[in-house]
């Protein structure tokens, strides 16, 4: 793993290091914020008893502090990337050559995950593509099918009960209470005329 950091980085991380006693592998800086990405195991460290170490960073740096704790295993690296929003599942596919991340996450979290403009995502991609062997990140919100499935939204219900095609049974069956239904229905008709007769 190689990291390129430039003169003004290094002069970051080191304060940063002196301030939390943690040891920092990269920092990426831009005009809102920095962002430290510490040794697995030193989070804790970094972060300081009631996030005062952050604090006392925000103060020297005049910018928001961001703390990634890095990890060899990438899933779990991407997960610490986008904490504290949780992924509902992180997976790896390779194209020609090149390891792609997918994230799947709930609809309501997407616009959160991308970022105006995508500012979030392409932050994510940069810190993820310094420090791995990964090229991109793809965030994927629809639910997912089939078995095992983790999306927490409410399940669409399908009738799939088969069709019931009549057949020379039914036909019967259907013949049998119209012939009922015609005998019930003269029945009553007799019925009334003999109440008519009786009323005369």
């Amino acid at each position: 793993m190689k990291v390129k950091i430039n003169r003004d980085d290094m002069m970051k991380i080191s304060l940063f290091e002196k301030i939390t006693e943690a040891g920092v592998l990269d920092c990426i800086s831009d005009d809102e914020r920095i962002i430290f990405i510490v040794k697995e195991g030193d989070i804790g460290a970094a972060i300081g008893k009631g996030g005062e170490n952050v604090k006392t960073a925000m103060e020297k740096f005049n910018k928001k502090i961001d703390i990634i704790e890095y990890s060899s295993d990438i899933k779990k690296f991407v997960r610490n990337i986008f904490e504290p929003l949780k992924l509902e599942d992180v997976w790896l596919k390779k194209f020609n050559d090149k390891l792609v991340v997918y994230v799947r996450v709930h609809p309501k979290l997407r616009r959160t995950i991308i970022g105006n403009n995508g500012k979030n995502i392409d932050r994510a991609v940069n810190i993820l593509c310094r420090l791995s062997d990964a090229k991109n990140i793809k965030v994927i919100s629809e639910p997912r099918r089939g078995p095992g499935e983790r999306y927490s939204g409410k399940p669409r219900r399908f009738d799939k009960s088969p069709v019931k095609k009549p057949t020379s049974e039914d036909n019967t069956k259907t013949e049998d209470k119209n012939n009922r239904d015609e005998a019930l229905k003269g029945e009553s008709l007799n019925n009334l005329s003999e109440n008519e007769k009786d009323n005369k």
